[in-house]
């Protein structure tokens, strides 16, 4: 039988083996030096708060600093390009979201091809979207939306053209043969400030700490969460699962780690672990669940990749198909 010693020198050999990188010069283990986790938003949003909560928990894993770099701009597409160019050792990471599914759709010169240039590490979070109503439109239910829908049509607020409050309504509709108004605003917080007056009917939302106080207040509806089962984060909302949706209607965002292309298996394989590290780590697990985002991990960066190319021909379809571009 082995001693808690032995065991303890065994899996310290084992992960020293598994971030071995043969091949690379002078290389004992990786990664020898600090990794750069880009960013494709502001400081302070959501995003930022899981790519700094991922980057603590990954950079103990590691055994490395991961330091967190914030290049918002184009729709993530900053970020996204600075790890396409950076070198190809697995040391520049990029948050992947569902900005790297939608804009290779929504932008014609994007500059790179995700699909090609790009390798898929790990999962991070699942995000629910949430389908709300003004208190002034009067629809109280998914049914009631669905009904108005296919009769004169209701008014979206959206957070700008191609995000996933716009790209939300045109799933659902296009789904059950309704009929939209977008009205576009110019970020999250000018849209839900338009559903709670009355300027606009319904909007599609990712789930935020924000919405459930004015659902308190009666200035909002929540009518149902674009998936099968209940958002973990809001149990009291039905599903569209639920409501007997189809399931071409449903979608979650999603949050990940990736980086370029060509990156060492091994150095892959270990930022995958890292991963898993952070996903499950109490810190990560409670403060998403306070966000109600819901943490969640890939079996292999197989998994993710799997995942992430589905998302890519699902939103490309999607946006070509109801001719959808970004100016």
């Amino acid at each position: 039988m082995m001693t808690g010693i032995t065991r303890r020198t065994a899996l310290a050999a084992s992960l020293a083996t598994s971030l071995a990188l043969p091949g690379i010069a002078g290389a004992q283990s990786w990664p020898e030096r600090p990794l750069r986790l880009v960013v494709g938003f502001a400081p302070g949003g959501a995003a930022d708060l899981v790519a700094r909560l991922a980057a603590a928990e990954m950079g103990r894993a590691l055994r490395q600093t991961v330091v967190v770099e914030n290049r918002p701009g184009a729709s993530g597409n900053i970020a996204t390009q600075a790890v396409v160019q950076a070198p190809a050792d697995g040391l520049t990471l990029a948050l992947a979201g569902l900005q790297l599914v939608t804009n290779p759709g929504l932008i014609p010169q994007l500059g790179y091809d995700p699909a090609r240039d790009l390798a898929m590490v790990g999962q991070l979070t699942a995000l629910p979207v949430v389908v709300m109503a003004s208190a002034r439109s009067g629809i109280t239910s998914i049914e009631e939306a669905v009904a108005r829908a296919r009769g004169p049509g209701v008014t979206i607020g959206t957070a700008g053209v191609g995000t996933s409050s716009h790209l939300g309504a045109e799933l659902l509709f296009r789904a059950i043969s309704g009929k939209f108004e977008a009205v576009q605003y110019r970020g999250g917080a000018p849209a839900f400030q338009a559903l709670m007056s009355g300027d606009t009917e319904m909007m599609f939302d990712l789930v935020a700490s924000y919405q459930a106080p004015a659902a308190a207040e009666g200035r909002i509806r929540m009518l149902g969460v674009m998936q099968q089962r209940r958002a973990e984060g809001l149990p009291e909302v039905r599903s569209f699962g639920e409501a007997g949706l189809p399931e071409a209607a449903m979608m979650r965002s999603w949050q990940g780690i990736c980086v370029k292309a060509g990156a060492p298996p091994a150095a892959i394989a270990a930022l995958h672990e890292a991963t898993r590290a952070a996903v499950r780590s109490a810190e990560f697990q409670s403060r998403m669940k306070a966000l109600a985002i819901e943490p969640a991990e890939s079996a292999d960066p197989a998994a993710f990749e799997a995942l992430y190319r589905a998302e890519l021909q699902r939103w490309t379809t999607l946006i070509r198909e109801a001719g959808i571009t970004v100016t």
